[in-house]
């Protein structure tokens, strides 16, 4: 059977194709310009005059939106396209947006953002994919955490200029934002190929293409009739509603999520009753992502050094300390210390959670895993700020965060329980990815030399760790063109 790759691989960007830059550019891109989510709750509550509790209502219709979005958006990456699935959510997002200001009523607003909601949540489960797709399993958590730290450079630049513009007036967020998004989908459009046929079903035809390591390296597959009828290519996609071990790592991420959706719901809120001001939470968003951004790739070789599995369940105790510290905040340096320890917390749990959840998706279904687990997240903004209110009109911030506390204590342990569960399973959905996943392209002439196109489970290399251990060496082994031995290791 084969072992699962290292969990410590040095990667270099030369490891990682092209096309995965242009696909990080758009991300940071797009979150550059994430201005109306993380003041969407100040927008109802000083513009439109709802409280705390009605504006967590309006923003949970936002939240309906995204949870329908990201399922039907994992079903549509399989079956239209990465590419197609990612750009229409980016453009008709931007649209949804511009209509927002529109509205003063809460039921209007509350209709546009579950319109707002219902396209743009189909990008998140499109993006993993088109990772997964692109990067080999070595070199998975590395891709990861690099879209991650796009995210956050993104975020330390944005919340700024957010805070900056809501200061003037808050309908320029919706019209910033919609203008970012729009580049952000002519990028995707102009320069990310589709992925579909490397991670999801081969395509139908006597030759197939697929992506090497930049756009310009294209290679021509063998023949589909060559794959015999057992490989995992031709057995029907699994129902990932049946996998009680993926859906158990899903729920233990949803109530993290409930946790992490308070940094943009109850937490401007609790600072405004505190008498701080807007511009000062964006102060706080930018210390989160400006941390993040200095962090994470250091992050990337420290918690390489162990398990996906410690990793996770320790960042999410991390992220306990700091909601507890948080509980007792006053003050706007407190609020800093609170944020700077739980954003340690998250450098070890947004990565590598969705490098977990690449583990165990089978490639042919992987845009519906991948949009599974997104819904972790999209749930979460439906019920983190309905509790959130609620709690913080009840009993207070302070119960608020002892609560979040408690409730990362509890992901903890059951991530801790159900970690052997995991590993186990990456196992399995490695050997039976076997032929789809793009293979390793790094060889002693660089980058650039050309995959081997031989199906892993056919190679002729005892060290290979996706080399089966029944199967006898056979006479010969094939080579690439270029004349080089490849394999799937990592140098």
């Amino acid at each position: 059977m084969p072992t699962p790759p290292p969990a410590a691989v040095r990667t270099r960007v030369g490891d990682l194709p092209a096309a995965f830059w242009w696909l990080w550019l758009a991300v940071l891109v797009t979150w550059i310009g994430r201005f109306v989510v993380p003041f969407l709750t100040l927008y109802l509550t000083s513009d439109a005059g709802l409280s705390s509790a009605q504006a967590g209502t309006v923003v949970a219709a936002y939240g309906v939106g995204i949870v329908v979005s990201t399922l039907v958006g994992g079903v549509l990456t399989d079956r239209v396209g990465r590419k197609a699935t990612l750009a229409g959510s980016e453009l008709l997002s931007a649209v949804a947006l511009l209509l927002v200001p529109s509205f003063a009523s809460p039921v209007g607003i509350a209709v546009l953002l579950l319109v707002y909601g219902l396209v743009s949540g189909a990008a998140q489960p499109a993006i993993a994919t088109m990772v997964a797709d692109m990067v080999p399993p070595a070199h998975r958590r590395a891709a990861f955490s690099y879209n991650t730290w796009a995210i956050n450079l993104g975020y330390a630049i944005g919340p700024m200029l957010a805070g900056l513009l809501a200061d003037q007036a808050f309908e320029l967020l919706f019209y910033a934002q919609a203008g970012v998004l729009v580049v952000s989908g002519l990028v995707v459009l102009a320069k990310v190929p589709e992925t579909r046929h490397v991670g999801g079903r081969r395509p139908q035809g006597r030759r197939a293409r697929v992506r090497a390591a930049s756009p310009a390296d294209v290679l021509d597959a063998p023949p589909a009739a060559a794959v015999p009828a057992d490989r995992p290519a031709d057995l029907p996609a699994p129902r990932v509603w049946r996998d009680r071990v993926f859906l158990t790592f899903v729920l233990a991420m949803f109530l993290y999520s409930v946790v992490y959706v308070q940094s943009t719901t109850t937490l401007p809120l609790v600072m405004t009753e505190q008498g701080m001001t807007s511009r000062e939470y964006g102060y706080l968003l930018t210390l989160n992502g400006l941390l993040l951004c200095l962090l994470q790739i250091p992050a990337v070789r420290l918690l390489g050094r162990w398990r996906h599995e410690v990793v996770l369940a320790t960042a999410v105790a991390v992220t306990a300390v700091g909601m507890l510290v948080q509980s007792a905040a006053t003050t706007l340096a407190v609020l800093g210390l609170a944020v700077a320890v739980w954003t340690l917390g998250e450098l070890g749990t947004h990565p590598v959670a969705q490098a977990t959840s690449a583990d165990l998706a089978p490639a042919r279904s992987r845009g519906r895993y991948q949009g599974t687990y997104a819904l972790s997240f999209s749930a979460a903004t439906v019920v983190a700020p309905i509790v959130g209110g609620l709690v913080l009109d009840a009993f207070g911030s302070r119960v608020l965060w002892w609560g979040c506390a408690g409730l990362c204590l509890l992901v903890c342990v059951l991530l801790t329980l159900t970690a052997r569960s995991r590993e186990r399973r990456a196992v399995q959905v490695l050997a039976e990815n076997e032929g789809h996943d793009a293979p390793t392209t790094t060889a002693p002439g660089g980058p650039d030399r050309p995959a081997d196109r031989t199906h892993p489970a056919d190679r002729a290399h005892p060290a290979d760790p996706t080399y089966p251990a029944d199967r006898p060496l056979p006479e010969t082994t094939p080579a690439p063109a270029t004349g080089a031995v490849q394999d799937l290791r990592v140098r």
